[in-house]
């Protein structure tokens, strides 16, 4: 049990001195002729639509290739809609661009671009074979993490982690 609260205290002690982090600002490229924001920005005026979008982006991507039988998007379409490959229009529409191919591929075969409407509309911009790279849609590069080193945990916190332990 003490080895627990040590281990407990160890872990949780730097999230009691870490001040909360915000949210990152994503700056617009300058080689993009219409700005662009990544959609965790747009969670923030409607947090179901992006879910809602990523979901019928897929969903029309699947009755264009066959249906389940015979497609399936590639597995980040299906998790957390925030880790889909998408990015947020001005006109609040979001654009995903993904792969996919057959049920069980290893390599994926096909290549859909959908954009969703805020009103729910799906307009298919590509669906065929995947494109070489360069043809491809540039993606806004990530914003570089923070160089931020680990807060230190203070002597006295670690004296009284000790105090308990004994």
């Amino acid at each position: 049990m003490k080895k627990f609260l040590l281990f407990s205290s160890i872990l949780l002690a730097p999230l009691a001195i870490t001040p909360a982090l915000s949210a990152q600002e994503t700056v617009a490229s300058p080689r993009y002729s219409q700005p662009l924001v990544i959609a965790q920005d747009a969670v923030k005026a409607d947090p179901f639509f992006l879910t809602r979008a990523k979901n019928l982006a897929r969903q029309a991507a699947e009755r264009e290739n066959g249906g389940l039988s015979q497609y399936r998007a590639e597995t980040s379409m299906y998790g957390p809609a925030i880790d889909s490959p998408h990015v947020e229009n001005e006109d609040g529409s979001v654009t995903f661009s993904f792969k996919g191919g057959a049920p069980g591929f290893v390599s994926p075969t096909l290549e859909t671009v959908a954009t969703v409407s805020p009103a729910g509309i799906v307009t298919i911009g590509y669906n065929g074979p995947i494109r070489p790279a360069a043809a491809q849609p540039p993606q806004p590069e990530p914003t570089p993490a923070a160089t931020d080193p680990i807060p230190q945990v203070p002597s006295q916190i670690i004296d009284q982690i000790k105090d308990l332990v004994e």
